[in-house]
């Protein structure tokens, strides 16, 4: 058996070019660095910009361009030393494009879902309606924008679980963390409260987070009461807001929650709950 694979070696031997094939690995390997260097580059570009810029909004314009460049230039990279590689071994690219190219229009009359999300991502990249950090509702799915390209978003719900969402599929956008945000609050307290001396505390809860070294520059502007909004059963409803920078507003909620049942235990101010009242008949009813 070792004698006929020598014998099979030895007759095709003169058959291989040594030199085209190190050429080919050397240009692999170039290839490779390249890559890498290229990306690492433009990486590094990017964050020196990013990080001289103070506006959150712009930085994370700049940071989706960033992943649409490296994409962009990854393809190209790809490309070229593919045409080489093959070219080192005879291959004509020519047919190959050209055939592409006729290939290209046939599948082009039953792309139309291709070209959709082409086009609607570059109308989402133009317009910034999304970019990579932002807190989104697109369709069904909500979570963190992880990645925007030409013609796909991926999003991570906060349980962890990723949507990859073709653009040409989007209909709708909500984006919670564009330029600033408001937590939104419905508080509930009992029928008997004076709601003058509700609306009083928490104005004064929101001069006082204001105050906070931790929370001061998360928040944009005083608490806005716009009153009693609803009767429940068990309570009436006070709703209010206050205005955040992008993706704080659910940190300076939970601080206010807690603000708020810390100085309402204080004030004796009742936020209700279900209760089940049982009047038992009396022996005079009974008799």
């Amino acid at each position: 058996m070792e004698e006929f694979l020598k014998q099979v070696l030895l007759k095709h031997a003169g058959k291989i070019d040594l030199f085209l094939i190190g050429k080919s690995i050397l240009e692999i390997i170039v290839f490779v660095f390249l890559m890498k260097l290229v990306n690492k580059t433009l990486h590094l570009f990017f964050e020196k910009i990013i990080s001289r810029i103070p506006d959150v909004e712009t930085r994370k314009q700049y940071q989706t361009l960033r992943q649409l460049g490296i994409y962009i230039l990854d393809a190209l990279i790809v490309l070229f030393f593919a045409t080489n590689i093959l070219g080192n071994f005879g291959i004509d690219m020519k047919p190959i494009l050209a055939t592409a190219g006729v290939l290209g229009v046939a599948v082009g009359f039953g792309g139309k879902k291709f070209v959709e999300d082409l086009f609607t991502g570059l109308t989402i990249l133009l317009t910034g309606q999304i970019r990579v950090g932002d807190y989104v509702t697109v369709n069904n799915s909500t979570g963190t924008v992880e990645k925007v390209t030409l013609t796909m978003i991926v999003i991570r719900a906060f349980n962890g679980d990723v949507h990859f969402l073709r653009n040409g599929q989007i209909d709708t956008i909500i984006n919670q963390t564009k330029d600033f945000s408001y937590p939104l609050f419905n508080l509930g307290v009992s029928y008997k409260t004076d709601v003058t001396h509700v609306v009083k505390v928490l104005k004064d809860i929101g001069r006082e987070i204001r105050e906070l070294p931790e929370y001061k520059n998360f928040i944009l502007s005083d608490i806005e009461v716009f009153g009693l909004n609803e009767f429940q059963d068990s309570a009436i409803v006070i709703q209010f807001r206050i205005k955040t920078t992008p993706q704080e507003q659910w940190m300076v909620k939970r601080q206010i929650n807690k603000m708020i049942k810390e100085r309402f235990e204080k004030e004796g101010i009742e936020i209700p709950y279900p209760q089940i009242v049982v009047n038992e008949p009396t022996a005079e009813k009974l008799g």
